[in-house]
């Protein structure tokens, strides 16, 4: 399954473009500078030049926390440390570098980086304060290209279909799930928030890459397309009379779990076009639970009937 890249004509330089593998030194921007080092060490920051402080190329790097601005460039944040790894492990030929704030100092996160071969560049508090995404980050992100690779509906097993879910944190969570039972796909329906959101990222701890996903999508219009695959389309319903472990063989075989938004649940014109409902048991009564919480147990019931 190929990866798909937006590509796009970016051409800036975002700071020292020096490859820090070619540097014994874990700090490309620092090699060679032994004074520069010696004084942050003592706490002796040296002033910060205008030219310095909002340079083009970081305002570039700040518009990258709206979704008109990662359409333009062609690139997402990724921030914090276990998404930067997590990025670095799995996908470093979609980074084009790490910046990092010029007091972070967490030495096996910067070997790991340079072990990858990614290029990295310090920032000063200021500029970090500038790009980050959360009010108090880590201190760390890495600047990469969209790209994402599409779900393989002839080989898949189980897909998610996404309608129109806004909270960035509950889609982070639903890729957790994905990756964690085995889901082979994701498809996001018009008005799901953007997967390349930065909170997103976050939320996924980096791994939504991992799952194969669609954004965009007319959900009515793919349920076609997925029943031609062989899918049973499945919602949910507190007053179903079934759970999902209760399908008959011919539907689990491969399945489609329909979640919907938050507050008004599944649009009523697309989940009325399900095969089947299903409850999930709980042991006492409750309206609902958090779609993210759904999505994980019903993953996981998939996960275990198919042993």
């Amino acid at each position: 399954m190929q990866k798909t890249v937006l590509k796009t004509t970016y051409s800036k330089t975002f700071g020292d473009t020096r490859e820090e593998a070619d540097d014994d030194s874990p700090w490309a921007g620092w090699a060679g500078k032994k004074s520069e080092k010696e004084k942050f060490a003592k706490k002796e920051i040296a002033p910060v030049k205008r030219e310095e402080i909002d340079p083009p190329w970081l305002k570039t790097i700040s518009s990258l926390s709206t979704e008109k601005g990662r359409e333009k460039e062609g690139l997402f944040l990724a921030e914090g440390e276990r998404v930067v790894l997590e990025i670095a492990e799995y996908h470093k030929d979609l980074v084009k570098g790490i910046y990092v704030d010029e007091t972070f100092d967490n030495e096996d996160l910067r070997k790991k980086v340079k072990e990858a071969r990614l290029r990295i560049h310090a920032l000063t508090p200021h500029q970090m304060k500038q790009v980050s995404a959360v009010v108090s980050g880590q201190g760390i992100f890495a600047v990469c290209r969209l790209a994402n690779e599409k779900p393989n509906y002839d080989t898949a097993h189980t897909i998610t279909l996404v309608d129109a879910i806004q909270d960035p944190g509950n889609l982070g969570s639903i890729f957790r799930n994905a990756v964690g039972f085995g889901i082979d796909g994701i498809i996001l329906g018009r008005g799901t928030v953007d997967p390349f959101n930065p909170k997103v990222v976050r939320g996924s701890s980096g791994c939504f890459l991992r799952t194969p996903f669609e954004t965009g999508i007319d959900l009515q219009e793919r349920f076609s397309l997925l029943r031609q695959k062989g899918f049973c389309i499945v919602a949910t319903s507190p007053y179903a009379k079934k759970s999902i472990t209760e399908l008959s063989p011919r539907q689990s075989k491969k399945i489609a779990i329909l979640i919907g938004n938050e507050g008004s649940g599944t649009n009523k014109q697309v989940s009325e076009l399900a095969d089947e409902w299903v409850k999930i048991p709980m042991e006492n009564s409750l309206e609902s639970l958090n779609v993210a919480v759904a999505h994980g147990v019903l993953s996981y019931q998939v996960a275990q009937m198919r042993g």
